[in-house]
């Protein structure tokens, strides 16, 4: 199929949907008819090396990243003479046009589109990404949540950066002040663009002006946000979130965490308040609900893959699998993932926690110092047994996760319980076999360096029987299973949003712990 504006590799250009500083965005059609958002380097500059480094990393950033709330990259070609990136087509309008449409949010969609950002950005960060440019513009109002766009100035932390020394590229009222303070920049800036972007979905006004340039930049170093009209409920995290110090600043999994609970609290609030309406206050709703048809309204955004249109909805809601079939294309598969997801974090009952039983909090401790007594005991007499206690606290670690993960898509209730019960031993089984080669291949090399360096160079026959040196050893192998084990737990708690995370992190480090009362008690022996 010819489209109205040329082709680009396989596809046909039938629209183009915005144009920015960099690039513009067509909607086109692939052999199979599928449709997708295709990002094209502009004219004037596809020879500019810079901005062909810009979309490279854009393509970089996004291949890194698989979730529900980040748009996929489905094709690119980056050495043609005219570079393109070819990303999942999604419907909907971005935040920023759908706030002057129709206003600041309600809290209930402000909660929700909170919590679905900061899951984006803790999924991101965790695949080492750093967005950079966190804004309404970049945010599109998907029919199943929130989904972050525009990875074009994303940092991947392991690439060159390519601006320099006194520029910047973004948005200044969305930037985050060591931006302009030519500090540091990484996962905190994403936060304080988190805050700013919720800040304005909540007021409807930019957070730090609308004045020039210099004025909002000042206005952001001097920390002057306007927050009047943020609901209580979200103001503690918002302004936590706008620290001037970027370690003050909670990390996108926290405030994931965090606003997963309100969005519970604001559900039950609502079905509470549903219960005790009247039936003529209920036939009211019902009968306003049925009058009133949904509409979206034409869409032009800048460099965002978003349909241009009118479209007007049935009052009934289609289901998962109508959308996607109505949507088609390659990005209809992902689309029952990305309700799940949604639904997940806004709907899971506080019993959907840690069905397994690990403790949070102070119960977290207490299970520490529980443990760690007869623990530190084996590991003084045995040696060898730090080495044992950190692999089966690795191998526990992991198959809680799993099991969790594996019914994340059941409703809670006894039949997800019994069904978690019933395949625990099968996850414990693949845990063992998994967790030997991570965490077990590193924390080995780093437990034989430490052994070796103990040794003072070299293994004897019977080196097992060797208390300092292994101590030392099971202290490295500890420390790493430890810091490893750390990491998945959060990359796994903002995929499973229901996760108990307090817990897990609480055995994550007790190996270590126990490695170190050991090395401990050796010593004070050693000297007294």
């Amino acid at each position: 199929m010819a489209g109205r504006l040329g082709r680009v590799g396989p596809y046909a250009l039938l629209e183009r949907l915005g144009r920015g500083g960099m690039g513009e965005v067509y909607l086109a059609v692939g052999r199979r008819g599928d449709r997708v958002a295709v990002k094209m380097l502009r004219d004037p500059i596809e020879n500019d090396p810079d901005a062909r480094l810009r979309l490279e990393r854009e393509v970089r950033a996004l291949r890194r990243v698989e979730s529900p709330y980040v748009a996929q990259v489905l094709d690119a070609d980056l050495s043609g003479d005219r570079p393109y990136l070819v990303m999942e087509y999604i419907e909907g309008e971005n935040l920023l046009d759908g706030v002057r449409r129709g206003g600041p949010l309600p809290e209930s969609r402000l909660i929700t589109l909170a919590q679905g950002l900061a899951a984006a950005l803790a999924i991101i960060h965790a695949g080492g990404v750093v967005h950079r440019d966190v804004k309404p513009a970049n945010v599109l109002l998907g029919e199943d949540g929130p989904v972050l766009i525009d990875f074009g100035i994303a940092q991947v932390l392991d690439a060159t950066r390519v601006t320099v020394t006194g520029t910047f590229l973004g948005t200044p009222g969305y930037c985050a002040p060591e931006v302009f303070a030519d500090e540091t920049v990484g996962e905190p800036a994403d936060i304080h663009g988190w805050a700013a972007t919720v800040a304005f979905a909540a007021t409807g006004r930019p957070t730090f002006g609308r004045g020039t340039a210099e004025s909002q930049m000042y206005a952001v170093l001097n920390g002057k946000a306007d927050l009047v009209g943020v609901p209580a409920a979200l103001l503690p995290l918002v302004r936590a979130a706008l620290h001037r110090d970027p370690a003050r600043r909670p990390t996108a999994a926290l405030l994931a965490d965090r606003l997963s609970r309100l969005a519970r609290a604001a559900g039950e609030a609502s079905v509470a308040e549903t219960a005790t309406r009247t039936p003529a206050e209920a036939a009211r709703a019902r009968a306003a609900a049925d009058a009133k048809p949904v509409t979206r309204k034409a869409v032009k955004t800048e460099d965002k893959p978003v349909r241009k249109g009118a479209e007007t909805t049935t009052r009934e809601p289609a289901t998962a699998a109508e959308r996607a079939a109505r949507r088609g294309g390659p990005g209809s598969a992902a689309r029952p993932r990305r309700v799940r997801a949604a639904t997940a974090l806004t709907t899971a009952p506080e019993g959907a926690e840690g069905a397994l039983g690990i403790p949070t909090g102070n119960a977290a401790l207490v299970l520490v110092a529980l443990l760690a007594v007869p623990c530190v005991v084996a590991s003084v007499v045995y040696p060898l047994a730090t080495f044992a206690i950190t692999a089966a606290l690795a191998v526990v670690i992991r198959a809680v996760w799993t099991s969790h993960w594996l019914v994340r898509s059941r409703k809670p209730g006894r039949a997800r319980a019994c069904l978690r019960a019933l395949a625990f031993p099968l996850t414990l089984a693949g845990s063992l076999l998994s967790a030997v080669a991570w965490p077990g291949l590193p924390a080995a090399a780093a437990a034989f360096a430490a052994l070796w360096v103990g040794s003072g160079g070299r293994l004897e026959p019977e080196w097992w029987s060797q208390p300092v040196p292994v101590t030392i050893a099971g202290v490295a192998f500890g420390v790493v299973s430890g810091a490893i084990n750390g990491r998945e737990i959060e990359r796994a708690g903002a995929a499973i949003p229901g996760l108990r995370r307090e817990g897990l992190r609480a055995l994550a480090v007790l190996g270590g712990f126990v490695a170190l009362c050991a090395a401990a008690v050796r010593a004070v022996a050693f000297f007294f």
